[in-house]
């Protein structure tokens, strides 16, 4: 016959709870108040990678130098169910922390964050330029996956490069990151921040989307005035109508030298896909990444008839209709630089 069943947990396992409680305790008053000595310390950079795993992350903080106890680091991690939660990046630790701030600051993805910005009229050299400068990726191996023909097909973009699609804009960039990841992001960026009937206007239009893109990439190199830029898509679209050769310096700049300076007349003669001056109709794709004004100027023409323009040598333009007007503009124009000229050396 059996005894009365008595209420309450099996000693077992109160045993264990009240063991368990015990070590946490112990555990959290380790891990709060154990901390590296300041006296020679030196700031540390320590960058996890993506796709880390508990042991991994513990490896990388131990021969970082900043985890002097990683096994209480692991007790920690397991003991409040956060492993999932740790997030990688590159961190900074100027100066000592405990196991438990090490952790807190995994857990909340206290990375630093590289702040970069593409301004309208960039091209890939320059963007590839910027990256350097924050020490995010080599130009070489950006130039490598934007040219890469796998990684535009998979981002839908025509042409031999991501030149155009890149859209100006400041991105916050954390480390660890590939050169393929960040086009991804900028690519991304350019289908959000444009109309979304773009490609429908463009057809409408006669163009395909990556002509009106490069449409809007020239006319953000031609001029930074605002009401100038119809003005300009105008004077591109009436010259293509005619067959007539839109030189345009920008595109040979582009194409000959690849950054922005004084056109020569050696560049104007040599032959090259970028010579709008020696080649009819559009350059084979953009020669930089365009704003939103621009990518709107290129499906918006003014509807004036100009077939020129000339700078006014302090950011504007004069517009003509006529080879003759166009001529005594840019007679003005050789006269007011060469007065400037002459006021410099004065």
């Amino acid at each position: 016959m059996s005894g009365p069943v008595r209420a309450g947990r099996p000693r077992g396992i109160v045993r264990s709870v009240a063991l368990a409680s015990a070590a946490a305790a112990l555990l959290s008053a380790f891990v709060l108040l154990d901390k590296q000595s300041a006296g020679d310390w030196e700031g540390k950079l320590v960058a996890v990678p993506k796709g880390s795993r508990l042991p991994d992350m513990v490896s990388i903080l131990r021969e970082g130098g900043v985890l002097p106890h990683p096994l209480a680091f692991r007790a920690l991690v397991l003991l409040t169910f956060t492993s999932r939660r740790l997030r990688y990046g590159e961190y900074a630790f100027p100066r000592p922390s405990s196991v438990f701030e090490t952790w807190e600051k995994l857990v909340r993805g206290d990375v630093i964050k590289y702040e970069v910005t593409v301004a309208p009229g960039s091209n890939l050299y320059d963007v590839a330029a910027l990256l350097k400068e924050k020490s995010l990726v080599t130009p070489e191996e950006f130039m490598a996956a934007a040219t890469s023909p796998g990684l535009l097909g998979r981002l839908e973009i025509p042409g031999e490069s991501a030149e155009g699609y890149l859209f100006p804009d400041t991105y916050i960039l954390v480390k660890p990151v590939t050169p393929e990841e960040i086009l991804e992001i900028m690519v991304r960026q350019f289908r959000r921040k444009i109309p979304p009937d773009t490609d429908r206007r463009a057809k409408e239009a006669g163009l395909s989307m990556h002509q009106a893109v490069t449409i809007a990439s020239i006319i953000e190199k031609e001029t930074g005035v605002e009401a100038e830029k119809p003005l300009v898509s105008a004077v591109i679209r009436t010259r293509l109508a005619l067959g007539m050769p839109l030189q345009m310096d920008p595109t040979v700049i582009y194409g000959v030298r690849r950054f922005d300076g004084m056109v020569t007349r050696r560049d104007l003669r040599t032959p090259g896909p970028y010579n709008t001056y020696l080649n009819r109709g559009l350059p084979p794709g953009p020669i930089a990444n365009p704003g939103r004004s621009s990518l709107d100027a290129a499906l918006n023409p003014s509807k004036a008839d100009f077939l020129y323009f000339v700078s006014n040598n302090d950011g504007s333009h004069t517009f003509s209709r006529t080879l003759a007007e166009h001529n005594l503009a840019v007679e003005r124009f050789r006269r007011a630089a060469s007065e400037v000229a002459e006021e410099e050396e004065g």
